[in-house]
């Protein structure tokens, strides 16, 4: 799915699983996104270890024409072979109902009611 994080179009990866939307530690670089290693998270990751990842705020996260302000979100180091660049978790999806369409893979987001995005 296209994302814009700072006026840079990223194709992430979408995650119902993740709890938090992630960048990769090379975008948030090319981005030049200061990271303070005193400001974490402890994740469980797919092998079932725990990991303590940084954590940054970004001011917002554009998707098509939509904007979700204020998201924190977790720097990660994705494996070469998935050519990642970042992931939209739940902490930003649970501003859309979503829908997917399985005969042509598309999802698409609908901004909820609540006034939340």
């Amino acid at each position: 799915m296209p994302v814009r994080f700072l006026g840079q179009d990223v194709e992430c990866l979408v995650d119902t699983g993740a709890a938090y939307t992630a960048l990769s530690a090379d975008l948030v670089a090319l981005l030049g996104l200061p990271i303070d290693l005193h400001r974490t998270a402890t994740i469980a990751t797919a092998h079932d270890t725990m990991r303590t990842v940084p954590r940054i705020m970004l001011p917002e996260v554009r998707i098509g024409g939509m904007q979700v302000r204020k998201v924190d979100m977790l720097v990660l180091t994705f494996p070469p072979a998935l050519r990642l660049e970042g992931v939209v978790g739940m902490n930003v999806l649970r501003h859309f109902r979503m829908t997917l369409e399985s005969d042509t893979g598309t999802l698409i987001l609908r901004r909820l009611g609540s006034g939340r995005t």
